[in-house]
């Protein structure tokens, strides 16, 4: 079983579905809220948990890959339509941010004293959700990696090596 199901077996698909659900709810929401920009002090709570929020996905998908919590015995089995799933909703959190972010850019609201933090924090949590995205993407395609490394394996062996300046 690969590192991305692992995660997912340790935290419950159930429990690790409702987290990301949460906070993609949460995002959307702030999203709406934003393009009339009718309370800042509201949207600066709401930009202050979406962070929190992002924070300990990150917080807990590094503690499963590190190994720092428990497999569940009792846990499903992942499949790969789980892995992809979790890339897709991972893909759709980070367009939402995108979005959000942008919609705070043109409210005024990315240099307001309220929102300025939050809103840096969310900047630097969107690469790393993006790439979580791009990680279950990739875990869920076992056979086409393994490929991918076999023919790399293959192409060093008789010596077809790419100067990386000549890729593009």
């Amino acid at each position: 079983m690969n590192t991305a199901a692992v995660v997912i077996g340790n935290l419950g698909a159930y429990d690790w579905n409702a987290r990301v659900y949460d906070t993609l709810a949460l995002a959307s929401r702030l999203a709406a809220s934003v393009r009339d920009r009718a309370n800042v002090l509201r949207i600066a709570y709401h930009l202050r948990e979406l962070n929190k929020g992002l924070v300990r996905i990150r917080e807990i998908t590094n503690a499963a890959m590190e190994g720092k919590i428990k497999p569940n015995p009792n846990a499903e089995p992942v499949t790969r339509q789980t892995l992809r799933s979790n890339a897709d909703n991972f893909e759709q959190m980070y367009r939402t941010l995108e979005y959000l972010l942008e919609s705070l850019r043109r409210a005024g609201l990315a240099n307001n004293s309220l929102t300025a933090a939050s809103f840096r924090g969310l900047e630097g949590t969107i690469e790393p959700i993006a790439n979580l995205a791009d990680w279950f993407d990739v875990a869920s395609q076992p056979e086409e990696v393994g490929r991918l490394f076999d023919r790399a394996k293959k192409e060093r062996e008789s010596g077809e090596l790419i100067d990386l300046a000549q890729v593009e």
